[in-house]
């Protein structure tokens, strides 16, 4: 059995802050770049493919947000606390978020469902006058078991077979639903 090591969680990820282009500059906005905010992957299973709003690659360059890449993690750091998901492409996202990058030896995959799991916690140690916040400092307050990287992919693969199998059956229930709603609509 693969030995498992207790780390902080601060100390195997890169965590990278979001910003706003500034709204009044029309040349920021409505470009190519999808531009995340907690409300697009408020109810994402596992990735998020669309964005609401769109950012040009001078408002990327004009402001504070940056770029996360394929299978890197966004997470929501104030008000609705700990919503996630990966994403699929690059993406632009807001300060409202943490972009958070597996540092080596770390799979991508596996730090997802590793931080998933850790959300009970990273809640209960939120902070804020008005509303919850998660704080680059809250992840230093947070210890975690990550076993080798072979192991880390078994995980991985386990688990992402079981979301599919749960986007699957939502399409399932999705269709269905749909379909029963077009039969009572004859009645």
């Amino acid at each position: 059995m693969a030995e498992w090591k207790e780390c902080i969680l601060s100390t195997i990820i890169d965590l990278i802050g979001g910003g706003t282009p500034k709204t009044s500059n029309d040349e920021y906005w409505n470009g190519d770049i999808p531009w995340l905010s907690v409300k697009d992957f408020k109810d994402a299973n596992r990735y998020v493919y669309k964005t609401e709003k769109t950012i040009t690659k001078q408002g990327l360059d004009n402001s504070s947000t940056k770029l996360l890449q394929h299978d890197d993690i966004i997470i929501s750091a104030r008000g609705t606390v700990g919503e996630m998901a990966m994403i699929p492409f690059p993406m632009a996202f807001n300060q409202s978020c943490y972009g958070i990058r597996a540092k080596e030896n770390i799979n991508k995959t596996f730090l997802f469902y590793l931080v998933k799991n850790s959300i009970r916690e990273l809640k209960a140690i939120t902070h804020g006058s008005v509303f919850d916040t998660i704080t680059k400092e809250t992840f230093s307050n947070i210890e975690v078991k990550v076993p080798d990287e072979r192991t880390q992919e078994v995980i991985s693969s386990i688990l992402t077979n079981i979301d599919d199998k749960i986007d699957e059956n939502i399409k399932i229930n999705n269709n269905l639903y749909a379909k029963q709603l077009g039969k009572y609509t004859c009645l």
